[in-house]
């Protein structure tokens, strides 16, 4: 094939996804999957495709191979997973992989090259322009007359749901790709303030809910328990932290872009952020706030939390409060973390802002324009949303990865309890997607492998008005987006420097009108006025 001529620039140059206070989740999915038979059917005549599909049909797919996955193949084609969808499909599948952290890189000189697979799975609001503009370069498929005929599953829940069929199209009306999408309320919270529930306990404290209950708790593990860094953040503090609202929510704003009613505002200009980073210095200078925060990564936290360094943090309820809670199961049965509200400044509100994702982030597996196996690429794509395809994507194989009790799935000791001893997350990434991502909806029943307290975690984490404020899925117009980009550019670089020095006192926080002048003076007043019609276009869908 011809090479193209055309220079693509880098992927993730332009910001244009105006949603960038994603927090990272589990997926979610469709309650009703779950009743539904694992035997193969065809589907009757005239109501779409008939599986397996006959023609000995062969694709190339592009995807990035999940880490859990990799741990037990080179290749996605070489799971019990991919062996079964072949078999129910009929369609053989090259799965291409590109190497971990390189999926930008590659995927831009695969498109300077031309030489385009059949299915292209990636974050295409990270395109430069938006996924319009990757249909009008002639990079993917529109898929609007694909999807009517020859994707009946997919549609009928688009028809079903036209929350996510708001979100998973164009200000221009075109659909994209085959996302992955989380179909369940209970599935969309994952991450949140974390505390150790025996000092809490040994001190005779309730779990806190306000700031300035929060600040007795964290002196009192620093004075009683001899914490030296009673409150250590797992993740990038400036980032997803901040970005979940997580102690900046309780003062009414959150970091980024964020929607009050109906009108969109950032977090880090406001008088209330003001407020919230004098606390934040308040807890440097007693030392409350891990001094070393912004440098942290996760191996320093689990040794905080494990070893009794730190009290508190903020992490997921897989990977902090399960992963802790079984780690220190023999070595330490006193040792107990449990998830705590999201803090507010006054005892009985509702917080306003937490970690939460929407149901669809923007990965989705597209079409390549050039494909000559559009239609069974449709065909092919559109299984994993029909009942059955349902089922092999959350759960696997009956019989083998599942069984059924009072007609809900549940995972059989080759999951849950590996004769290999793989983790649990291992084993699922052989049988199923619903350990990672794909186009499917995930099944809520995926969540019947939480431990309790991780369970409960989840519970508390998710009782904020969180949804409320997220910005959805929208991209500013396709001649904004380098001023966009630009200004956000900078904007990033100097708001994150001056919040550090703000919590450690090299900024006198008397200065912080001189901040919010020098980012208007940066465009971030501009780049609100982008949003804000952006998120205009997109109530108008």
């Amino acid at each position: 094939m011809k090479k193209r001529a055309k220079w693509i620039p880098t992927l993730t140059a332009a910001v244009m996804l105006a949603g960038v206070s994603a927090g990272c989740t589990q997926g979610g999915g469709d309650r009703g999957a779950a009743s539904s038979t694992d035997k193969p059917s065809s589907t009757a005549a005239g109501q779409g495709p008939v599986y397996p599909i006959q023609g000995g049909i062969k694709l190339k797919y592009w995807t990035h191979l999940p880490a859990n996955t990799s741990a037990i193949a080179k290749n996605i084609g070489e799971t019990e997973f991919a062996k079964e969808l072949k078999k129910r499909t009929g369609i053989e599948v090259e799965y291409i992989h590109p190497a971990s952290g390189k999926e930008d890189e590659q995927l831009n000189l695969m498109i300077a090259s031309g030489d385009l697979p059949d299915i292209i799975e990636y974050d295409w609001t990270k395109y430069p322009g938006g996924p319009e503009k990757a249909i009008s370069d002639k990079i993917i498929a529109k898929l609007n007359n694909l999807q009517d005929q020859y994707a009946p599953n997919w549609s009928k829940y688009l028809k079903q749901h036209p929350d996510i069929e708001k979100m998973v199209k164009t200000d221009e009306g075109s659909y994209y790709s085959f996302p992955f999408i989380r179909g369940d309320q209970g599935l969309l919270v994952s991450a949140g303030p974390v505390l150790r529930k025996d000092w809490l306990d040994d001190l005779g404290l309730q779990t806190p809910t306000t700031i300035d209950e929060w600040h007795t708790v964290l002196k009192a593990f620093k004075d009683k328990k001899g914490a030296t860094a009673p409150f250590s953040p797992y993740w990038n503090f400036q980032n997803s932290v901040l970005s979940w609202g997580t102690f900046i929510g309780a003062y009414g704003i959150t970091k980024g872009f964020f929607v009050d009613n109906g009108k969109v505002t950032y977090g880090q200009i406001e008088p209330a952020y003001k407020d919230f980073i004098v606390t934040m210095n308040q807890w440097f200078k007693e030392k409350l706030l891990d001094n070393n925060f912004a440098t942290l990564d996760t191996k320093t936290v689990d040794a905080n939390i494990l070893d009794g360094k730190s009290g508190a943090t903020v992490a997921s309820a897989a990977s902090g409060v399960a992963k802790w809670t079984t780690t220190m199961k023999d070595k330490d049965p006193k040792f107990k973390v449990i998830g705590a509200p999201y803090p507010v400044l006054k005892q009985g509100d509702k917080p306003q802002f937490g970690q939460y994702s929407l149901p669809f982030v923007g990965f989705g597996s597209a079409i390549s324009a050039n494909s000559k196996n559009k239609e069974a690429a449709a065909k092919f794509l559109d299984f994993l949303y029909s009942e059955e395809g349902q089922m092999l994507a959350n759960f696997g194989v009956e019989g083998k990865s599942y069984t059924k009790e009072n007609g809900k799935p549940k995972f059989t000791d080759v999951i849950v309890n590996n004769p290999n001893k793989l983790p649990l997350s291992q084993a699922m990434a052989n049988y199923t997607l619903s350990h990672d991502m794909g186009p499917f909806v995930q099944s809520a029943d995926v969540m019947q492998t939480m431990i309790p307290v991780q369970a409960e975690a989840v519970k508390v984490w998710a009782n904020t008005d969180a949804a409320k404020h997220f910005l959805p899925p929208v991209f500013v117009s396709p001649e904004q987006r380098e001023a966009m980009a630009k200004i956000m550019n900078e904007v990033t670089t100097y708001e994150n420097e001056m919040l550090l020095k703000f919590i450690m006192g090299t900024e006198p926080i008397d200065n912080f009108d001189k901040y919010v002048q020098q980012m208007k003076k940066l465009g971030i007043e501009k780049a609100i006025d982008m949003q804000q019609a952006a998120f205009d276009r997109y109530n108008k869908r």
